[in-house]
């Protein structure tokens, strides 16, 4: 973790999806919700979402 770094957009990416190679085939795109870090006493984990077709 690195003070003020959040706000920059700067710094390591710690979550993570892990999927099989048949799910990996169908993701079509992959972002974490940095709106959840926003938030009052927020965790320094962002959910990640996948779409899958």
């Amino acid at each position: 973790y690195q003070r003020l770094r959040f706000p920059k957009n700067e710094g390591m990416r710690i979550d993570f999806a892990y999927v099989s190679p048949a799910l990996d085939a169908r993701i079509t795109s992959a972002r974490i919700d940095r709106d959840e870090r926003k938030g009052k006493g927020a965790s320094d984990h962002v959910p990640v979402v996948l779409d899958v077709r």
